[in-house]
Parts: C-alpha cells; sequence; structure tokens
C-alpha cells in the first residue's frame, strides 16, 4: 500500500491589516505570516473508496465543508484521477483557532497527493489550485515567513525569523473567520500596525522590533465580544515578551518569548485562566 505522512504546520499572524471590501466580495488584506512547530500529521494512503477522512483529535467539519476533502476532490477531477484515497488528520492544531490549521492540512494534502500520484505539477498550478481553496491555503505550500495580500493568496516570501520562542494561548471559543469578516467593520479600527515596518524587521530578522509592532485589527474587534483575549495578552506582556497580538481573526493569543523560561512561566500562568489551552512552541520554516 502506497502512504505519505506529511506534517502540516501551523501559523501565527505578526500583523494583520483589513484595507477594504472588495468588488468580489472578499476583503483586501496585508498580512505577516510565520509557520510555527505546532502541527498536525497527514497520512495519505491509496486505499478505501474515492476520497475517505479519518480524524482523531479535534472534531473536523466532514465531506466538501472539509478543506482537506476539497483539495483531494480538486485534484482527482482536475487531473481525471481515478485512484482512491484514505486521508488521515491527527489534530493537534485547535480548530477554528486563528492558526489556520485547515489550510495547512489542505497544503500539504495538495502537495502530497501530487507526489503520490505523479501528476508533476508546477509551482504555478500548485498554487492556483491552493487559492481555490481558500486564502490561507497558498501560504501553506511554502510555509517559512511571508506577506500575504490581496485577499491572502498573493504571497511575498520573507526570511524565516532566528529561531524564537512562542506563546499560543487559546480560549475555547471557536470563531469562524467568516463570521468575523462579515461582521468587521474597517472604519471603527481605531490602531492599525505599521505593515511595511513589520516586513522591514522581519526582514533584519530583529525579533525585539516585530514584537513591538505585532499588531491586528481584528483584535480590539473580538476582545470587546470575548474580554479573555485581551486579558491573556495581558498576561503574556507582562512576561518577557517582545510582544504579542491576537493571530487571525481569533482567538488565540501569540506571544513572541524572549526564551525559553520565559515562555514557560507565562504559559503557567495563561494556563491558570479557565477554559484556556495554551502551547509552548517555536518559530519554524521547513525545508521544502
Amino acid at each position: 500500500m502506497k502512504e505519505l505522512r506529511l506534517n502540516a504546520y501551523a501559523k501565527v499572524n505578526l500583523g494583520l491589516n483589513v484595507l477594504h471590501k472588495r468588488d468580489d466580495g472578499y476583503h483586501e488584506v496585508e498580512a505577516v505570516l510565520h509557520t510555527v512547530a505546532l502541527y498536525d500529521v497527514v497520512v495519505l494512503r491509496e486505499a478505501g473508496d474515492a476520497i475517505r477522512i479519518v480524524a482523531e483529535g479535534e472534531p473536523v467539519p466532514e465531506g466538501t465543508a472539509n478543506l482537506v476533502f476539497r483539495a483531494a476532490q480538486l485534484l482527482r477531477e482536475q487531473y481525471g484521477i481515478t485512484r482512491p484515497v484514505e486521508i488521515h488528520l491527527r489534530k493537534q492544531i485547535p480548530v477554528a483557532a486563528g492558526l489556520g490549521g485547515g489550510s495547512a492540512d489542505a497544503a500539504v494534502t495538495l502537495l502530497g497527493l501530487a507526489q503520490l500520484w505523479k501528476l508533476r505539477l508546477d509551482g504555478r498550478e500548485l498554487r492556483a489550485a491552493a487559492a481555490r481553496l481558500g486564502s490561507d491555503v497558498p501560504f501553506f505550500l511554502e510555509g517559512g515567513s511571508a506577506l500575504a495580500r490581496g485577499r491572502g493568496e498573493r504571497v511575498h516570501p520573507l526570511p524565516a525569523l532566528p529561531t524564537t520562542w512562542v506563546v499560543l494561548a487559546r480560549p475555547r471559543i471557536p470563531i469562524l473567520t467568516e463570521w468575523a469578516y462579515a461582521q468587521f467593520q474597517p472604519h471603527e479600527v481605531t490602531r492599525r500596525p505599521d505593515i511595511p515596518a513589520l516586513v522591514d524587521a522581519v526582514r533584519r530578522g530583529d525579533v525585539p522590533a516585530v514584537g513591538r509592532l505585532m499588531g491586528n485589527v481584528f483584535e480590539e474587534f473580538i476582545a470587546a465580544r470575548h474580554p479573555v483575549v485581551a486579558e491573556l495578552k495581558q498576561r503574556i506582556l507582562r512576561g518577557e515578551a517582545y510582544g504579542a497580538c491576537m493571530t487571525g481573526t481569533g482567538p488565540t493569543v501569540v506571544g513572541l518569548m524572549a526564551n525559553e523560561a520565559a515562555a514557560r512561566r507565562v504559559a503557567d500562568d495563561c494556563g491558570r485562566v479557565p477554559d484556556v489551552d495554551v502551547f509552548v512552541t517555536k518559530t519554524f520554516a521547513e525545508e521544502r
């Protein structure tokens, strides 16, 4: 039985700015992204009938609501593939938490199935397929660090940061991206991240400057509805943190930490907040 085992790494937003709503219904965004060493495991096997998803860990959507299912379906339909595939997902990235787990899983599924089925797709074809699945998916084809523009599908690679300890504090509040964008009012934002300055700091590998410049236009909006987001951010900043902000449309708060000991202390503090899951990880860039 042919089988591939791949890791799908989570991402954090070091900066997220929403400019305006576009004519196509999407929002124009600028986002600075970085993968971290928290990952799902995706195992692809030629088995079963058509497409079958088997998941363990956090519950995931079924059928066409699942990005991994849609990634396999897209390749089968577009390239006339008749062979079946069974996809095992071991979920370690929290769902609906702003960490891009579903998009990461879909991206490695595209990469893995292209290899398993010997499709010989070039970068342009893979990026086009990824963009059809979702705005974040193209970034995860490479991971590392990048500036994303448009609706998120225009990805401009940046140098990966020096390895930096990261705390992820995730309240158990599922926030759907679609809901957050539907409710969001760009004209109500009082503070926006300086994305060009943040990009420059990432290019220099200046982690303290990156921390100072971190920001997310959704944070104020989400924290007003879920005050635990602001509480977690303050707990992180009281530690030896370079900076902290909410990632994606939330509710996870990410902190860039000075060292491992500081990360562990802050994680213990955040873990005292009820109904919050805390992860200690690092910035990460996989070689592909």
